[in-house]
Order: structure tokens, then sequence, then C-alpha cells
């Protein structure tokens, strides 16, 4: 039996890396209640490492917004409260990165799967790592916080991610994800 949840499993990546780490699906939204997400936990209470490759976002304009990074950012902190005795691996994203988010940088899925199962058995503990390593991780630097503009919003959402993550977990690792391939 797997010891790895995943929330967001069905995604491009969170597909891929379920089947490869032999994960279990956490069929969890960030809008769910906190009652829910505790049953959740209760559930999967033998599990010891959530990875949350989750987002919230639309599938029509605007996808991302206030209520977007709202719905994400009070999911998250759901998450972390119910799971707060597991190891907790957060997909973040190169978006953050206000010098060299416009910069291509491919990554593959199997190559981030790697990565995820490295960290899934402690040895990336509390440590933030950019995928692909191409350099130290950078300070961050907060985007215009006035602005609607998608990508802002987004950065935005994933530093409050990275705070909270960083703030409430006592085992994370954050790998901050470039531009996944095939």
């Amino acid at each position: 039996m797997s010891n790895i949840g995943i929330i967001g499993a069905t995604s491009f990546l969170g597909s891929y890396a379920a089947d490869r780490l032999d994960a279990i699906s956490i069929n969890g939204r960030f809008e769910d209640s906190l009652e829910t997400w505790q049953n959740l936990a209760d559930t999967y209470n033998y599990l010891s490492t959530i990875i949350i490759l989750a987002r919230a976002c639309r599938k029509i304009e605007p996808r991302r917004d206030a209520e977007t990074m709202t719905t994400e950012v009070s999911g998250l902190a759901k998450i972390i409260s119910v799971f707060n005795k597991k190891r907790i691996i957060y997909a973040s994203s190169k978006s953050i990165d206000l010098y060299e988010r416009n910069i291509f940088r491919p990554i593959s899925r199997e190559d981030i799967t790697k990565q995820l199962e490295v960290a899934s058995c402690g040895h990336l503990k509390n440590k933030i790592i950019n995928l692909p390593n191409y350099r130290s991780i950078p300070k961050l630097i907060i985007p215009n916080t006035e602005t609607t503009d998608p990508d802002s919003v987004y950065a935005m959402t994933k530093i409050c991610g990275e705070v909270l993550v960083k703030s409430c977990c006592r085992d994370y690792t954050i790998l901050r994800i470039w531009d996944i391939t095939q």
C-alpha cells in the first residue's frame, strides 16, 4: 500500500506522478469545507506524504483573479490544517520569479516525478527547489498587488501558498516548477 497521497491527481502532472509513485488520489477540492477535508484526512490517516499539485483556475477568461486566489489560498490553509502532521510537498510555480518567469525552461513529468519521489522520502526536508534546478533560489519580489493581470495574480497566489507551507508545516518541500513537457 502506498504511503503517498496526491491532491490534484487528475492533472497533467498529477496523473503521471500518481501512476509512477503508486500514489493515492485524494479527491478534494479547494472549495470543500474544513469538515470535508477533515474527513479526507481521517480516511487517509495512514499516509505519510501529501503532494499538493492542484491549483484553482477557470477554463474561461479570466482564468485567474482575486476569487480564484482566495479559493486556492483558503483551500490550501484547510489542507495544511488537517494534514499538519504529514510531510507536505507543494507544487509552486516559475510565475513567482518576476525576472525569469517568461524564459522557457523545459522539464519533463518524469524528472519532476523523480524529485517528488526524493522529496517523499524526506531527502529535501524544508527546502525550496527550482525545477529544472538551474540556479539558486531568488529573493522574492512581490508583484504589483493592484494589477488584475492573471500571471501576477497567479504569482501572488503561489507566493501566499509558499508562505503558508513554510509557516505551518514542520516537514515540507516546495518545488518551483517551470515548463512541464511530456
